[in-house]
């Protein structure tokens, strides 16, 4: 059962966030929103000791995130949600540094440009570029975990998909949180939840969408990942909650994702919001870390001893 105090959160988010984007007429309009949602200090706090270095990868602006528990051999790669229009850098980089603390590990968060400016195929040009730089620095594929939320969920899977046609080493694998996998909005909820998603309405989804994708075709599978061949992925955890528009576009893709033959965890969260965990004063986006982070550690340690069985 959600808890009382996400059903007050959920209010609380439909009146400063649903309410006030669909009040939105431009993207201009939601930037501001949302950086002064993000410049809220009480909405969501950094955790204690959080250290961010700006940094490039293959010329794409990045930033590390360590904690005191950060190791320099784990990353995990983080792609940001903003409907690929925008950026709420608090939020990500405390989402980001909790991870990596209980990973034991280094965020690196990928600014990627973002739309209209920047539309299809920016995002995941600068994704996939991040990570084929991190190879080329001698970084090593089985120490390094893609994670993101929303839009940046569709940007870690596309980011795989990428990888693989290019014949590169996957990561470990990778964490979607409310992921963005069907841009042709087929997915009943999308419809159904549309009175109740705190977060946001079908028309700022929408909006978000075109200014990402134009006129190209949304049903590309370098688009919409949910249509794409999905043999021989790394292992996927993808969680979603039951209150928002882009519940089926987490479990129809885990669906399609588990009949190609991957290793793939679906967790579906009664009454939660869009990218829940990442609001930690919430007791399901703690429980949600420590699931992710178990993951994590798991897959970590499956990949290092398949490397070290090859290399015997």
């Amino acid at each position: 059962m959600d808890s009382w105090r996400n059903r007050a959160f959920n209010k609380v988010l439909f009146r400063i966030m649903r309410q006030r984007l669909a009040n939105c007429e431009s993207t201009e309009e939601m930037r501001d929103l949302i950086l002064s949602i993000d410049n809220y200090g009480p909405f969501i706090a950094a955790p204690k000791g959080m250290e961010i270095t700006p940094t490039r990868f293959a010329d794409v602006s990045c930033d590390w995130v360590d904690m005191p528990k950060s190791s320099g051999n784990k990353i995990i790669l983080y792609f940001h949600g903003g409907g690929f229009c925008f950026h709420s850098p608090k939020i990500h980089n405390a989402f980001l540094a909790r991870l990596a603390n209980h990973t034991s590990s280094r965020g690196l968060m990928v600014n990627y440009r973002l739309a209209p400016e920047n539309p299809y195929p920016a995002a995941p040009d600068d994704c996939f570029a991040v990570y084929r730089g991190l190879l080329v620095k001698g970084y090593h594929p089985h120490q390094i975990f893609f994670a993101g939320d929303s839009a940046g969920g569709n940007l870690v899977l596309t980011t795989m998909l990428r990888i693989r046609e290019a014949k590169l080493p996957q990561p470990a694998g990778g964490i979607l949180m409310s992921p963005v996998s069907d841009m042709a909005v087929t997915g009943e909820s999308a419809f159904k939840k549309c009175k109740d998603d705190p977060f946001f309405d079908l028309s700022t989804l929408l909006l978000m969408r075109n200014n990402y994708i134009g006129m190209q075709n949304p049903c590309d599978p370098d688009i919409s990942p949910y249509y794409a061949d999905h043999r021989d992925l790394p292992p996927t955890f993808i969680t979603s909650g039951t209150e928002e528009l882009l519940m089926d576009d987490a479990i129809h893709l885990a669906q399609r994702m588990g009949e190609a033959g991957n290793d793939v965890t679906i967790n579906v969260v009664k009454g939660v919001p869009h990218v829940y965990p990442l609001f930690y004063q919430l007791s399901e986006a703690r429980d949600a870390m420590k699931l992710m982070a178990g993951f994590i550690k798991e897959k970590f340690k499956e990949a290092g001893e398949s490397i070290d069985k090859k290399a015997s």
